[in-house]
């Protein structure tokens, strides 16, 4: 078998959401030193958690796990021979009539067309397809238990996607409501839903087999997807090789030119690049490092107990993931960075732009990766100590460099993909261009847009490698500076990741400033006077999110509510603009040009309250010299009501905080100026009474804490 066929896949989160869901996911895979199991063999510890991953029989009969496993291999290898082994498994179960013409589809898609060249596939007998299908399907049972044990291992050191969902299955407790297969197609379901998004021949050959599991999903059914299955050859399966395998009389007419070598010696999950064509730089990259066992001497290996094995075994996957990271690396800037200058399609300041510091940040982790090897080499390939390797990486002068340069690279990377997407749509050459490389074996079936992110995926894996490495370390010394070694790679993540939120931020203001339209603040002469001309790319945005504003009952508009740093601004869309609108509680108001309810609310004169009628209803009461205006909104659900509370008062009390600290200068400025005792006058809205700070302050501070939802209330201790 020889796969030729180089797909382009998509990532299924973006980076910020593949950061959550690692954060949420790690005590269960990771920090857990202290379980039961922290001393079993590897292989014994993924089968505790689910014994359906044992083999691939098994894991048919559980789509949410065999879905889970799919996105797995479809990240990390070719996803051909998994797909080409449980399509051939459906003629298992398929009638005669749905036999023949799945055959047809299956020998289009996944065999070599050239190779069936004197008798046409559909004349076979149902019974001579069926035992066509099982050799096809024998063929590539060992490639997919390969992905499947490298799938079992990656699972237990949490470095598998879905995680979240596996838990959500395994826990679940069946009811005669919702027995435990339901739950299990439930979040296959979703699970096939969020897959939707990747390159469609995939997508739709997943979608086709889970169909038949009892899996629906509702892209498959859209009119865009339909059709799109089997008009690509995914594995080419030699019919030579093939022929020599079956004795039926029927295969001796498909003997033809042979079109796809069988490469001895070959895995259908490597890519085979032509080498000749490889940038020199890449030449080295591309060949995967051999495993630690390989290379470690026999007497060595025999002398390690289980615990010292794992062990090993993470540090090994340290060093072949940060080769395999610093090849992509060199991808993006061999492959993609350098010829689009090179070929006058970018400036050299437009890809500073998009890839910011890359020549630096390939160095960084080259540079690393060669530390690693030393190591290795020095040690026998049995790391004895790696704790010095880590800190000086990860911590002081070297770890605020690495962060300054991946912060500054990760947080372009929404920027630099909305760049590349508009040139590929406005320029033909360059689409051309992203194409053609996109297309070349080394990119290994990525799309650049897949590639960009790679850096802040890498500084996910970290923590949760050092803290696997740092489980099974017995040394105090050596553990505990391993755990210094994670906590600077955590705060560097969480670092990165606030940089590319600030940044994502910052870009989806200046969309909403690009779309602004303030006309509708005219009927406030005041309003549209003092916001005309309002700049959102000046404020901080903290929060976003759609809530529907109640006016009155029988009024309510769909807005986007947006907290930024001192105000809450509520934006209507209107085809391509972001409106902002007077709303007044009745006509005749409005046609008396009286007092109006504002989409631009300050935050120095608010509280926020829930609405008991309404659980995912709040209030936002606005007060000033002259009264008070209550704003009735509406989250999306219960738990998004909490975030904008909590959210909320975060933001006013500081506020509050900040507003009362210009107060109580001013007093006490005054205070020296008479020498009378110092008395202070409450801001706009609060009754304007004599009031002391202290007394003030701790007012303030008690409304706002029992404002908050009951759950968030702090101890009365505190």
């Amino acid at each position: 078998i020889a796969s030729l066929s180089f797909l382009s896949l998509s990532l299924p989160q973006s980076p910020h959401d593949l950061f959550q869901e690692r954060i949420s996911s790690t005590d269960h895979n990771i920090i857990g030193a202290e379980d039961e199991d922290f001393e079993n063999d590897l292989t014994d510890v993924v089968d505790d958690q689910c014994p359906c991953f044992n083999n691939i029989d098994q894991l048919k009969d559980r789509p949410a796990h065999l879905l889970v496993f799919m996105q797995h291999v479809i990240l990390q290898f070719d996803p051909a021979p998994l797909l080409c082994y449980l399509h051939a498994d459906l003629f298992k179960t398929l009638s005669t009539k749905e036999t023949k013409k799945h055959f047809v589809e299956f020998n289009n898609t996944f065999l070599d067309k050239g190779a069936v060249n004197r008798t046409r596939p559909d004349l076979l007998s149902d019974e001579t397809q069926r035992r066509y299908a099982h050799e096809v399907q024998a063929l590539q049972a060992a490639e997919v238990a390969k992905q499947l044990e490298d799938f079992k291992q990656k699972r237990m050191m949490g470095m598998t996607p879905n995680e979240a969902e596996l838990i959500d299955v395994e826990s679940h407790y069946p009811t005669d409501r919702i027995p435990m297969e339901m739950k299990e197609k439930s979040v296959a379901e979703n699970l096939l839903d969020k897959m939707s998004e990747t390159h469609q021949s995939i997508f739709t050959a997943v979608a086709f087999y889970m169909k038949h599991l009892g899996v629906k999903t509702r892209a498959v059914d859209s009119k865009k997807s339909r059709g799109g299955f089997f008009r690509r050859q995914l594995v080419k399966v030699s019919f030579h090789h093939l022929c020599r395998r079956i004795t039926h009389a029927a295969f001796i007419l498909f003997e033809g030119p042979v079109l796809a070598a069988e490469g001895p010696g070959q895995s259908p999950t490597s890519p085979s690049p032509q080498l000749e064509e490889m940038e020199p730089g890449l030449l080295e990259l591309e060949q995967d490092p051999p495993n630690w066992r390989e290379l470690a001497s026999p007497e060595a290996l025999s002398s390690l107990g289980k615990k010292e094995t794992k062990r090993q075994e993470v540090i090994n996957e340290l060093f072949a993931t940060e080769h395999a990271h610093v090849r992509m690396l060199s991808v993006l800037q061999m492959i993609f960075s350098k010829p689009l200058e090179r070929e006058g399609l970018l400036t050299a300041n437009e890809l500073a732009a998009i890839f910011p510091n890359l020549d630096e940040i390939i160095d960084m982790h080259h540079n690393f990766y060669e530390n690693l090897k030393k190591l290795r080499l020095d040690d026998g390939f049995i790391v004895k100590s790696i704790s010095t390797t880590m800190l000086n990486r990860f911590g002081g002068t070297e770890g605020e460099w690495f962060q300054k340069l991946t912060a500054r690279f990760c947080s372009h990377q929404s920027w630099a993909l909305d760049q590349i997407k508009s040139r590929q749509k406005k320029e033909a050459r360059f689409n051309a261009f992203i194409q053609e490389a996109e297309s070349r074996p080394q990119c290994r079936r990525l799309q650049l847009k897949d590639i960009i992110p790679i850096e802040m995926q890498r500084l996910t894996k970290y923590p949760l490698l050092l803290e696997n490495i740092a489980k099974n370390t017995d040394n105090p010394t050596e553990k505990e500076r391993i755990h210094q070694s994670a906590e600077c790679c955590r705060k560097i993540l969480n670092h990165v990741n606030e940089e590319v939120k600030l940044m994502e931020n910052l870009l989806t203001l200046k969309d909403y400033q690009r779309r602004l339209d303030t006309s509708g603040l005219k009927p406030s002469n005041e309003l549209y006077t003092e916001y005309k001309s309002i700049d959102l790319t000046q404020k901080k945005m903290l929060y976003e999110g759609p809530v529907t504003w109640r006016v009155t009952k029988e009024k309510a508009i769909d807005v986007q509510c947006v907290l930024l740093g001192d105000l809450l601004v509520l934006l209507q869309k209107q085809d391509d603009k972001m409106v902002l609108k007077c709303q007044s509680k009745s006509n005749i108001a409005m046609q008396e040009g009286k007092q109006m309810l504002s989409p631009i609310i300050k935050l120095d004169s608010v509280f926020l309250r829930e609405v008991a009628t309404d659980r995912k209803a709040f209030y936002v009461i606005f007060t000033w010299d002259s009264g008070a205006q209550i704003y009735e909104l509406v989250a999306q659900s219960v738990g998004e009501r909490k975030i904008w509370l909590i959210i909320g008062w975060i933001v006013i009390g500081i506020v509050c905080v900040h507003s009362w600290t210009e107060v109580i200068k001013t007093a006490v400025d005054d205070l020296k100026k008479s020498g009378a005792p110092m008395r202070l006058t409450l801001p706009p809205g609060s009754g304007g009474a004599p009031f002391s700070p202290s007394a003030y302050v701790s007012a303030c501070a008690t409304a706002c804490i029992y404002s908050l939802p009951a759950k968030v209330h702090p101890s009365p201790n505190i």
